[in-house]
């Protein structure tokens, strides 16, 4: 038998750890909510005023091959046109990246993920929004390098001979948008069915 004295110890000990699990539970949970709040907002303004953008360089682009098509058939069309239209079809990309991770606008294959265990889908999910704004943060990162690069050599387009870095740090902004929205996902996914504090 053991000693009663000591089995209340124990007990006393057990519920003071709870009780101070609890407490830091209380006081790191609304931090990271706040945190997870904020970035959902922050995701959710910026995705949306690039998928703003996205829209005005989609539409730049039709009427910029449309009109060069009816100068072909009067005169000499546009110079510039190829590369004024890949220019904005890079834009219009990069910036509808992060707007589609904000609204779902994407196709999601999870027939392998919905077979597991609800405890390792939620792992799954975590793990693969974790991978995918690092990955977004690094292709930003590297865009911004390069943009700095061309800048410093002052390499110019072939066609219109303009400096083209400006193109490449909007990219780079595009991919940064689209790491935000994930980051912003992982957060709400990791927080997802954690107890309230009361």
């Amino acid at each position: 038998m053991g000693c009663p004295a000591k089995k209340q110890k124990r007990g006393e000990l057990s519920v003071a750890l709870t009780r101070e699990h609890a407490a830091k539970e209380a006081c790191t949970a609304p931090a990271a909510e706040t945190l997870a709040l904020f970035l959902n907002r922050a995701s959710k303004s910026l995705n949306l005023f690039l998928a703003r953008l996205a829209c005005g360089c989609l539409l730049a682009m039709v009427l910029l091959t449309v009109a060069n098509a009816v100068l072909r058939a009067y005169r000499t069309p546009f110079a510039g046109t190829t590369e004024v239209v890949g220019w904005l079809t890079a834009l219009t990309t990069a910036f509808g990246l992060g707007y589609t991770q904000v609204t779902r606008g994407y196709v999601e294959i999870d027939s392998l993920v919905r077979r597991l265990p609800a405890p390792l889908q939620k792992g799954t999910r975590c793990a693969v929004l974790l991978a995918c704004a690092v990955f977004g943060a690094l292709v930003s990162f590297k865009l911004g390098a390069y943009a700095l690069t061309v800048c410093r050599n002052g390499n110019l387009s072939e066609t219109l001979q303009l400096p083209f870095y400006p193109l490449i740090f909007l990219l780079a902004l595009g991919f940064a948008a689209l790491a935000l929205a994930l980051l912003a996902d992982f957060l709400k996914e990791c927080l997802e069915g954690r107890a309230r504090p009361s």
